[in-house]
């Protein structure tokens, strides 16, 4: 691949990377004479109607794009079965690689690197797209600083039925970052992206990811029902505001999520700004805030003042010191009545800590989920944790078992059994296949199920689905088709209740054009119905064309010793086949007669003991 010249202009230099489904290049644009990074679907996906689909589609998706923190497509193409995208070359390394080099970012590189994703997703979601698998992967570092969003290629617009489920039916989305919604099969919104982000400013905080599981299930599960560790309690230099900023985005309940990556990324800014050095406020806020603080700071002059004035003054300021050393010496004393601890309500019941989250001046707040039926009713985790101080009148979170909630039951009929495999996995439920002969359903097919579709199904239940095995076959011998027109074959085919394959043409000096020379499964062969069978077909020219001539050949044997008996073997090849036309013992020192009939071109071969003596062409 390397030195190819796709569209006689992108000029293929080196590889940076390989995915599931593309393998991806640097290359040089001769037009333009820049570096772009060209995209290739795998060969073995280049037939695949769908995946084709999908890797078109990441092109038009960022096609309406134009932003500096997303990658930009310059062109896609279609060459010797190879489809290819064009985009923007980022040179640096992706954020995954800079995490597992880095390890847990500083805070105001992660706050800098989030900011701008953020500013991406907000500029997609604003010309109604959704990324749908936002990771560390998909995000590039360039060399200068700036963070670009890529891999577009499960996106969607948001008019579409953003359901999670393709017709591929795998979960859509990389598993470590994937939202609850997605998980679920539930619709997608923009607030999926804002999950996912989440995640990943979690990872750029820590250092971690936020669940881990021994199978992807297992782990798409803890998105759905896993307590979330907040940052903060792993790192003890992230500031708790920021740690509340990821809690928020990764929300259960999208509802419960900020309303958009422009809120997310102003939550950002905020819990940021209080702990910052002026050279990390440049840093996250951009030169032109730096430059704005500045110039009000060199705005700022002393007023002339007599020493008349600055003794007035003086008493005026002790006078204020003594008042406002009196004022926070009583908001220290009442703020102290204003702080309470948390209790520990983990385990209680519903009931039971409402009245003891009541009872320390708190306001409970309760969200509902999935659990175990022994769970069910009782309190599984809290926000903020148990002995913390916090102000009187703020709200704990308390996260209370619901027991098992009941799965819907996805409509299987008329799907494959790989496809109808994947999704009843993606969804954690147990299945049994049983397999049945119809002659209407196709074999592979899903042509009954049980529960039926949109019926209530407990996660902890085995569900059936009926596949088809197609018609029942029945034995056959396979019927003799050389030498007869295809079309006959064909009809005789359909008699036998076997099926046509592919169709190939030869020369045939025997049978003329459109008769069948040759069958895959031999005549007389026992096989079933419903079985395959390849025909080859003569292309010509025919037994017309065929000249016989009729002639002798002789043949000295030559040897060393006169009564020695030699085994002389004559091979002619012409348009009617290979045919041995002498194959006997001669004494050595006699000459041999070989009479032969040839038709059209031919080559007599002549091997005396077995090793080749003679071989004679005629045209």
């Amino acid at each position: 691949m390397i030195g190819k010249v796709f569209n006689n202009r992108y000029q293929i230099i080196e590889k940076l990377g390989a995915g599931g489904t593309a393998v991806v290049f640097r290359a040089q644009d001769m037009l333009l004479n820049r570096m772009v990074t060209v995209k290739i679907l795998r060969e073995e996906y280049a037939s695949n109607n769908e995946f084709v689909r999908r890797f078109r589609h990441e092109a038009q998706a960022v096609a309406s794009l134009s932003h500096n923190n997303i990658v930009s497509i310059y062109d896609v193409g279609f060459e010797e079965n190879m489809h290819y995208i064009v985009m923007e070359f980022v040179e640096g390394e992706s954020l995954k690689e800079y995490i597992k080099r880095k390890g847990a970012l500083k805070l105001n590189e992660a706050c800098n690197i989030i900011s701008q994703l953020l500013s991406g997703l907000q500029h997609a979601h604003e010309h109604g797209i959704i990324h749908r698998d936002i990771k560390p992967h998909n995000i590039l570092l360039g060399k200068d600083g700036r963070a670009k969003v890529t891999d577009f290629g499960i996106a969607v617009g948001m008019s579409d039925v953003t359901m999670t489920y393709n017709s591929s039916s795998r979960i859509m989305g990389s598993v470590h970052y994937i939202s609850p919604e997605q998980v679920q099969g539930k619709a997608v919104t923009e607030k999926s992206d804002i999950y996912s982000a989440g995640v990943v400013f979690y990872e750029m905080l820590t250092g971690q990811l936020p669940y881990v599981g021994e199978t992807p299930i297992s782990i798409a599960m803890q998105h759905v029902q896993g307590e979330l560790t907040l940052p903060h309690q792993g790192n003890f230099n992230v500031p708790m505001a920021i740690s509340y900023v990821v809690m928020r985005a990764m929300r259960k309940n999208p509802d419960m999520r900020y309303t958009s990556a422009r809120e997310m990324a102003e939550a950002v800014r905020s819990a940021y700004e209080g702990c910052m050095s002026p050279e990390e406020e440049a840093l996250f806020s951009g030169p032109s805030h730096s430059k704005k603080k500045e110039q009000q700071q060199k705005s700022k002059k002393p007023f002339p003042l007599n020493r008349v004035i600055f003794l007035t003054l003086g008493i005026v300021l002790l006078i204020c010191v003594v008042l406002l050393a009196s004022r926070f010496l009583n908001q220290r004393a009442e703020e102290d009545n204003d702080r309470t601890i948390v209790p520990d309500v983990v385990n209680m019941t519903q009931q039971q800590a409402e009245e003891e989250i009541r009872e320390w001046d708190l306001v409970p707040s309760i969200l509902l989920r999935a659990s175990s039926d022994e769970q069910a009713g009782y309190v599984l985790s809290q926000s903020p944790s148990a002995e913390q101080e916090i102000s009187k009148g703020r709200t704990v979170e308390l996260v209370v078992g619901s027991g098992i909630a009941p799965l819907t039951m996805p409509d299987l009929m008329d799907a494959t059994q790989r496809m109808a495999e994947l999704k009843l996995n993606d969804m954690g439920l147990q299945f049994r296949i049983l397999e049945e002969h119809s002659e209407d359903i196709p074999k592979g097919t899903v042509m009954d199920q049980y529960p039926m579709p949109n019926d209530e199904v407990r996660p902890d239940s085995t569900v059936e689905i009926v596949v088809s095995l197609g018609p029942e076959r029945s034995p056959v011998s396979m019927p003799n088709l050389l030498g007869i027109p295809l079309e006959d074959a064909q009809a005789t085919l359909e008699e036998y209740q076997l099926v046509l394959g592919s169709v190939n043409k030869a020369g045939s000096m025997q049978y003329p054009a459109n008769y069948v020379i040759a069958q895959s499964i031999p005549a007389e062969t026992q096989t079933e119905t419903g079985s395959s069978v390849s025909l080859t077909i003569s292309e010509g020219p025919g037994p017309a064309a065929a000249v016989s001539t009729t002639f002798s050949y002789f043949v000295p044997i030559l040897s060393s010793k006169p009564s020695a008996e030699r085994s002389v073997q004559a091979t002619l090849t012409d348009s009617t086949g290979s045919h041995v036309v002498y194959n006997q013992m001669a004494p050595g020192g006699s000459t041999i007669t070989i009479p032969m009939s040839i038709s059209g071109p031919a080559i007599l071969s002549i091997t005396v003991d077995g090793a080749q003596a003679h071989t004679e062409v005629y045209d």
